[in-house]
């Protein structure tokens, strides 16, 4: 996954998806410090829209109504991405164990 990227590659998802309730998982346990406002925002904007009968392009007309729900959930799917790729990144900082030499050198003589 590359994080700079801010639109997810059709074959980035299914890591993406898994990744994501870990990700709120860490989020409300306190693990993860950086909560993604944005996305979070975004996310409770984008799920109204959807659901919401009075879209800004009725659904009645034929291609229109139903273009303006897709970009609306592209727009839902590029703000996650971007949130998930930090995680990952903050996961695998996490995980990985500190690079120290040897704390205590042996003295010379």
């Amino acid at each position: 996954m590359n994080p700079l990227r801010p639109t997810p590659k059709i074959r980035e998802m299914p890591a993406l998806i898994r990744s994501s309730p870990a990700m709120f998982r860490d989020l409300l346990k306190g693990r993860y410090r950086q909560p993604p406002f944005g996305t979070l925002i975004g996310t409770v904007l984008s799920v109204v829209y959807l659901i919401n009968p009075l879209d800004l392009v009725p659904d009645v007309l034929p291609i229109l109504g139903i273009v303006d729900d897709g970009l609306m959930f592209g727009l839902f799917l590029a703000l996650l991405s971007r949130d998930v790729k930090k995680y990952v990144l903050w996961k695998k900082s996490a995980m990985r164990p500190p690079n120290r030499k040897n704390p205590n050198p042996p003295a010379s003589r």
